[in-house]
């Protein structure tokens, strides 16, 4: 008896010390999240340049962009972060990569004019050595289509998974999209943002049926087990019994488990023509 209560007792022991760990990850990433706010309304660019990775890509109204140009923009003030209102934050932990969601109001000065826009902004961070690094910055709200950056070694495998991701929304097969979905996977509508069950729902439902999606282009960056597939798409959707067409970006995350890629993360970004 002793020893079932001992056994029990470390097991409660180590749930609880994985619990906090998990928990302190979160916030370590959440006050890294708001710490990055604050640099870019400063114009902190050392530290914006160790926090952006290498390959990182960043979502703008106005275009989709790679690190060097991004610093390159707050450097001058082309945009000037000046103030990030953070509403809500929600974070999702894969291994040594975190995914945070932040709905923000935006105040920003751009050519000469201080303009303020609400937001769900989707950050990706993986964990290096020493730090988190940034890889990904989405912004929901856009105003212009446009060109993704060039990959530098776009991966086949990662776009075709994406590619019949999509024929399977459109056939509403859903038993290949649960195990597609991570279970802490999370989807960015323009109507709010929700979890694996409720999008499985929803397309078995057909609230949203995904009727065809036509890919413009296609950008992928491979850093470890993690992959991010950006698609530049036009989206022909029954919704409410009414078809819509919209031209999105829209943001993928994939994490490499057992040999598998699991999406993690699916944000939409209505573009406007």
């Amino acid at each position: 008896m002793k020893k079932i209560q001992i056994g029990l007792f470390l097991i409660i022991v180590c749930f609880q010390w994985s619990l906090a760990q998990n928990l302190n990850i979160e916030q370590e990433v959440i006050e890294l999240s708001k710490d990055k706010w604050q640099w870019m309304a400063e114009k902190n660019i050392d530290k914006l340049a160790t926090l952006f990775h290498d390959k990182s890509k960043f979502v703008h109204m106005s275009g989709t962009w790679n690190k060097d140009r991004e610093l390159e923009i707050i450097k001058t003030g082309s945009i000037w972060y000046k103030q990030a209102d953070v509403h809500d934050v929600v974070v999702e932990i894969f291994d040594n990569t975190a995914v945070l969601w932040n709905r923000i109001t935006l105040v920003a000065h751009v050519r000469g004019n201080d303009v303020s826009n609400e937001f769900t902004v989707t950050e990706i961070y993986k964990k290096g050595k020493d730090s988190w690094k940034l890889l990904d910055l989405t912004f929901s709200k856009v105003r212009d289509t446009h060109k993704i950056a060039p990959s530098i070694a776009p991966d086949n495998e990662i776009i075709e998974l994406s590619k019949q991701k999509w024929q399977w929304m459109a056939d509403k097969k859903v038993d290949i999209l649960a195990d597609l979905f991570h279970e802490q996977a999370k989807f960015v509508h323009m109507g709010g943002t929700w979890g694996k069950d409720r999008e499985l729902d929803i397309i078995r439902s057909g609230g949203i049926h995904y009727k065809k999606a036509d890919i413009h282009e296609v950008s992928v960056e491979i850093i470890g087990d993690m992959a991010t597939v950006w698609n530049r798409i036009t989206l022909l959707a029954e919704v409410g019994g009414n078809e819509v067409t919209n031209p999105f970006m829209v943001t993928e995350v994939y994490l490499k488990q057992d040999n598998k890629w699991k999406l993690t993360n699916m944000s939409f970004t209505k573009l406007i023509n």
